[in-house]
């Protein structure tokens, strides 16, 4: 029978005999270590009792691992990090009336914009209208909590919905939100790395051949519904292909709305600029501001206006037997459900067969290009636009990132497609008297209530109107002004812009943005390494001669060899170190004289790579055969100490120049 005992510094009472068991001890002597780092009382068998001395230092290294762990954790969830991640906390506390009104009245102001636009992305996009409502509430809803600039409304934008066209017509609305899924985990995954730089690599050349290629794509894409043609294309040149063919099945009435609506919109955008016309300045009974406001609401709501007159346009010829008009059909009424996404879907392949995927089959099907490069081109917009909203301060790009990372995540759950940052919504909020993020409670509100009530009206909105709308609110994205200041500053960046422009244009957005970037770097890298290398002759000098850097000067006659000295523009990498070698021989050679000191001004070159250290001290050696000298005058302590001691040039090849001495 085995003696157990209390183990030593418990309390232990000698008279009760509960101390005392007689059963074999269930514990492990791992058992025995946690029962002695946490347990009050903890009964041990005196066969273990000579290993606690050694157990002992293992529940100390628990503990030590426990309070470091704790000490870390204490540092990095502070408050002024929850004061980060969740935005909305800065700001809630001091909410107050005058607040709820500024932004009530900047919600609906904001989604009476984004009912017509966001149906006619869904159209873009290849989508069901009801789509694009469902993407246009929940990444509002999700950025009150987690954005940081309240100008900002995110939705369904061109760009994205141009780019998904391509996607959904091979595997449907499940693609799209499968996409709004992968481009949330991925954003989400950069905001929390802080990898954002990745978004820096495409520049501004590039971006601007990108919009401007999807505008023209979008626009091209909307020539069907606003001359009521139907035919098979999506991309830019077979939709103009189409219409050139069946320019003879136009519909008269469809075309007529659509170039009507247009023309409406584009007045209507410049209302609210009537009252700056030199014409209306004079009278003023046009001066009062509640005029300024009725043409400002006007101009915003012009999307909702055309909207709401077409659909009672089309309803009262369609119920007089006169409608020819193209209308838009029924459009799924009520809210979405809330459900995972389709993680896996069934297709039809055959008329007696069905094919089966599952989520790895689907990412598959969409490619690693498409699931890179929407999360980027989202990431890209939004970053974009809260930096032109941060009134010269700071933007948190990393906390935007993740707010858009979370938006599409919950998007997905709901049946919507990628979503960003839009331009021309992000406008009218500004424009609005938005005061905090908490007016997108509004604009899903609206949204919502559209969904529920107004989507059997929709069923009469014809299709040129929506084209129209699609097409007014694009059109001022091709960033043709870019053009001259880049041909007067920078021509060179052009190629970049025009390669990605041809190549959006005429292939499609993916490859163009991808091919764009990488020419620009390429090109970036071309010009970095092209170091421009001056030469000039200096006069014959007195030459302060040194052994070391510390030992004392001496005053030497002057040396008698022609002096020419090279001035380097950059730093020298690998790429350019051989126009540097190139360029010395063409100094020989041309100088003609049995010895030259060539100076290599090295003041500019700020870091060399280990290429460049060994040309450059085979350079030295070679010219010491030939019997001429090189010496390398304001090299900076760094490069100094790679030359002398990685590449065993000596510190006599390093000089000062001053105004009237050489020291050597």
């Amino acid at each position: 029978m085995s003696q157990w005992c209390i183990r030593p510094g418990g309390p232990f009472n000698p008279e009760d005999p509960s101390a005392i068991r007689t059963e074999p001890s269930p514990h492990s002597r791992m058992e025995a270590k946690m029962y002695g780092a946490g347990s009050e009382l903890s009964i041990v068998s005196r066969s273990t009792m000579s290993t606690w001395i050694s157990d002992r230092h293992f529940v100390d290294e628990i503990h030590k691992k426990r309070r470091r762990v704790c000490k870390r954790w204490r540092k990095t969830c502070t408050r002024d990090l929850l004061y980060r991640r969740l935005p909305f906390l800065s700001w809630i506390t001091k909410y107050d009336f005058s607040k709820l009104l500024s932004d009530a009245n900047a919600g609906m102001a904001v989604s009476l914009t984004a009912i017509p636009q966001t149906i006619g992305y869904a159209a873009v996009a290849g989508l069901p209208a009801q789509i694009g409502l469902y993407s246009a509430f929940m990444g509002p809803l999700m950025y009150i909590f987690f954005g940081t600039v309240r100008e900002i409304s995110v939705g369904p934008n061109s760009v994205l919905a141009l780019m998904i066209n391509s996607y959904v017509s091979e595997g449907g609305v499940a693609y799209a939100v499968i996409l709004a899924f992968l481009t949330g985990v991925i954003q989400l995954i950069i905001g929390l790395l802080n990898l954002g730089f990745i978004v820096d690599l495409i520049s501004a050349p590039v971006i601007s051949g990108f919009c401007s290629a999807a505008a023209l794509t979008a626009i091209a894409t909307q020539m069907k519904g606003l001359l009521g043609l139907k035919f098979q294309g999506s991309n830019f040149l077979g939709v103009w292909r189409g219409v050139f063919e069946n320019l003879s099945d136009i519909n008269y009435y469809d075309a007529g709305l659509g170039f009507l609506t247009i023309f409406i919109l584009l007045i209507m955008r410049k209302l609210n600029c009537m009252m700056n016309l030199e014409v209306f300045k004079g009278q003023s009974c046009l001066q009062n501001r509640w005029i300024s406001r009725v043409l400002w609401f006007l101009s915003s709501s012009r999307n909702a206006s055309v909207l709401i007159f077409s659909c009672l346009a089309a309803y009262l010829l369609e119920i007089n037997g006169l409608n020819q008009l193209t209308l838009s059909g029924d459009i799924e009424p009520g809210l979405p459900t809330f459900k995972l996404p389709p993680f896996q879907i069934e297709r039809q392949v055959d008329d007696d067969e069905i094919q089966v995927l599952n989520f790895s089959d689907i990412c598959a099907e969409i490619g690693a290009m498409g699931i890179v490069l929407f999360p980027l081109v989202s990431i890209l917009e939004q970053v974009a636009i809260a930096k032109t909203y941060s009134h010269g301060k700071s933007t948190d790009a990393t906390q935007e990132i993740i707010s858009l990372g979370i938006g599409n995540i919950a998007g997905s759950f709901v049946g919507a497609m990628p979503i960003s940052a839009s331009f021309g919504r992000s406008a009218v909020q500004s424009s609005s008297g938005v005061r905090t993020p908490m007016v997108n409670v509004f604009s899903s509100g609206v949204i919502l209530l559209a969904l529920g009530l107004l989507m059997p009206a929709f069923y009469y909105l014809p299709k040129a109107v929506l084209a129209a709308v699609v097409i007014s609110s694009v059109m001022f994205l091709v960033e043709y002004e870019e053009i001259k200041p880049m041909w007067k500053s920078r021509r060179i960046e052009l190629l970049p812009l025009v390669i990605t422009f041809l190549s959006c244009l005429f292939v499609n957005m993916e490859f163009g943005i991808i091919l764009g970037a990488g020419f620009h770097l390429l090109l970036l890298l071309h010009l970095g390494n092209k170091p421009k290398i001056s030469v000039g002759e200096i006069q014959a000098i007195n030459v302060i001669k040194t052994s070391t850097p510390e030992s004392t000067m001496v005053n030497t006659s002057a040396i008698e060899a022609k002096r020419i000295r090279l001035i380097c523009d950059r730093s020298l990498h690998f790429p350019g170190i051989e126009m540097f070698r190139s360029r010395i021989n063409e100094v020989i050679h041309d100088e003609g004289c049995e010895k030259l000191i060539i100076i290599a001004d090295l003041e500019r070159v700020l870091e060399m790579d280990y290429t460049s250290l060994k040309v450059l001290k085979c350079i030295y050696a070679d010219l010491q055969k030939r019997e001429h000298t090189l010496i390398f005058d304001k090299a900076n302590d760094v490069i100094q100490q790679h030359l002398t001691t990685a590449m065993d040039i000596p510190v006599s090849a390093f000089i000062q120049i001053t105004r009237h001495n050489v020291t050597v």
